[in-house]
């Protein structure tokens, strides 16, 4: 563990605090503070006061509502993470753990009795009108303009974001609160302040594939990595030659919020590149209208997971301005609207997500955000969908970009890949022969890993089979790495794998499509897994496999990666660059569904 690492991990004896705690307050208690609205999280540390807000100035809000029976929902949880319990329905999870309808009614008529006017229910998202001064008394806080002075963001005491300043911005400067009965399970409130807004552009660059530019042909490699050759050297072929197709499963991809795909260029890229023909379709579902580019990155996911999983329907989700309408976008509520939307009505066996945000920033800034999606993670396993996502494409902790795609965020690794209920998904790079042949395969040196600033340490790290797995004692990633680079005599930051973009072909790197390919492996097992680390970590190097049951003996399926870094290296047994490492596809099927077999089949 470096110098940095240790300093991160005596902040985090103050930032990792039970979610229980950080909202529940006794009954008997008249007031309901909003903690995750302190002025510690709102106003950036060196800004200068310049004035209050005009009172009549009017802003859109969103109120963000937590889950109720916190305590019997944590303990739930986790037999359910352990495969220990049974998952539940969506119904069944809204009705356990949703506030009730009379709760969200009696929130609004408080509210409208400032004169705050409702303009919207997004289920766990309520979005109001109001002037400054209705929105203060209502709140109990006060708002006023702040100027930040300096080029560069901070997260504890670390560069964040580069180059984004100086900036003016509003904020609350007393914490919000609200009567007990009717604040006690709001969990946080977006749109008081505005500096989450001006970093959204910064954040969104992460969200796209680096795609090659034909004008610099040393980075092209001559020789495309076709799926066909991933499938044959990782033996997937093996699968589906069994009948291992993803018959009847679905994936569903998070967008990213803004934007669109063209399904043409995705339908062009399985016909193209199919390993086996594909049987199943493609569901894109948009809400709003507030549209300002195409995806090329979740044209990749979608390319990607559906040739490798040819039976399962492939969901794309896009929340596009709609939570609130332009106003209040920039504030990552139609981001959280995707993922509540795939848990709650699609209920996928699989979500495969490329598109992140900086864990550091949402728990030095954004706390409550990050709340929300850790409880959206939370009902997600509840309901046996695993989660995958991208580690990132920025080497150690972010700070060691390729030279071709810096984004100028450093010091952190990413969200919700950090969650300890998802799967991080690293890179290994494919070095390929003139004729295509895989000569051998390495760490990616791009691929992110590091500490969270948030999480303890899981109890499947304590536990892990992998050699080598650190006490760490915070949630460490990647879990697990698979295909992000590759080609034939090009860098690690060149480009030989193909996609399909505007109905051309385009080539691209990134863990992005580690994530996905990944997705698709796990539907394989036509089983509904849940927390997929809780079974990862518990397949050893040989095969032999811990259930809650007792040890079954499977096939070895991990491939240890013991060349690479980013810059730490690759070495045998857990690392961060691979995580545990990548795998043979058939094996690991394979003992997914022995694990699930033991377990709950």
């Amino acid at each position: 563990m470096n110098g940095k690492s240790i300093s991160r991990l005596i902040l985090l004896m103050v930032l990792v605090i039970p979610m229980l705690s950080i909202f529940s307050q006794a009954s008997s208690q008249q007031v309901y503070y909003i903690w995750t609205n302190s002025p510690q999280y709102d106003i950036l540390p060196y800004s200068v006061f310049i004035q209050p807000l005009p009172q009549n100035y009017t802003l859109s809000i969103a109120i963000l509502l937590n889950f109720t029976n916190y305590e019997t929902l944590e303990t739930l949880t986790y037999q359910i993470a352990n495969h220990e319990a049974p998952y539940l329905s969506p119904q069944q999870f809204r009705e356990n753990f949703y506030p009730s309808s009379s709760y969200v009614n009696e929130l609004i008529q408080y509210l409208e009795s400032y004169g705050l006017v409702c303009t919207g229910d997004y289920g766990l998202i309520l979005t109001f009108n109001g002037t400054v001064g209705e929105i203060e008394k209502a709140f109990n806080t006060y708002i006023n303009l702040y100027l930040y002075p300096r080029h560069n963001v901070y997260w504890f005491g670390l560069l964040g974001i580069a180059d984004i300043g100086p900036f003016y911005y509003y904020s609350n400067n007393v914490t919000p609160s609200l009567p007990y009965t009717i604040g006690k399970y709001v969990l946080g409130i977006v749109g008081i302040d505005s500096f989450d807004p001006k970093v959204y552009p910064v954040i969104k660059q992460g969200w796209k594939v680096e795609l090659g530019n034909p004008k610099d042909q040393s980075l092209i490699s001559s020789v495309l990595v076709t799926p066909t050759i991933i499938a044959n050297y990782f033996n997937f072929t093996k699968l589906y030659e069994e009948g291992y197709l993803g018959n009847g499963e679905s994936i569903a991809i998070e967008g990213v919020p803004e934007c669109y795909i063209n399904a043409s260029d995705v339908y062009a890229f399985w016909k193209e590149f199919a390993i086996v023909p594909r049987t199943a379709g493609l569901t894109v579902i948009q809400f709003g209208t507030y549209i300002v580019g195409q995806s090329g990155e979740n044209e990749l996911d979608a390319e990607w997971s559906g040739v490798f999983a040819p039976g399962a329907q492939v969901y794309v989700v896009f929340s596009d301005g709609y939570v609130g309408g332009p106003a209040l976008v920039g504030n990552l509520l139609n981001y959280y609207y995707e993922l509540y939307y795939m848990v709650n009505y699609i209920n996928p066996y699989v979500i495969s997500i490329s598109v992140s945000i900086p864990e550091s920033y949402l728990a030095a800034y954004y706390p409550a955000m990050l709340y929300m999606i850790h409880n959206i993670m939370m009902q997600a396993i509840d309901q046996g969908i695993s989660v995958l996502a991208a580690s990132g494409d920025w080497g150690f902790e972010s700070d060691y970009p390729p030279p071709n795609f810096h984004i100028g965020i450093y010091n952190t690794i990413w969200y919700p890949e950090s969650d300890p209920f998802v799967t991080a998904v690293g890179g290994i790079f494919v070095n390929v022969s003139s004729t295509g042949e895989v000569i051998n395969i390495s760490g990616w040196d791009y691929s992110t890993g590091g500490f969270s600033v948030v999480f303890p340490e899981p109890e499947y790290q304590l536990t892990s089979l992998i050699p080598n797995t650190p006490i760490a004692f915070v949630r460490i990633y990647p879990d697990i790495a698979f295909v992000s680079a590759g080609g034939y005599n090009i860098p690690e930051y060149g480009f030989g794998l193909p996609l399909i973009f505007q109905g051309q072909l385009y080539v691209w790197y990134g863990t992005s499509g580690a994530a996905p390919m990944t997705a698709a492996m796990v539907s394989l097992t036509g089983y509904r897994l849940g927390a997929l680390n809780y079974i990862l970590y518990h397949i050893s190097y040989s095969g032999l496999i811990l259930t809650p049951h007792g040890y079954v003996q499977g096939l070895p399926a991990w491939i240890p990666i013991t060349s690479g870094a980013n810059p730490l290296p690759a070495t045998y047994g857990w690392n961060f660059v691979t995580g545990s490492g990548t795998y043979n596809a058939y094996a690991m099927v394979y003992d997914l569904r022995l694990y699930y077999q033991s377990t709950m089949g």
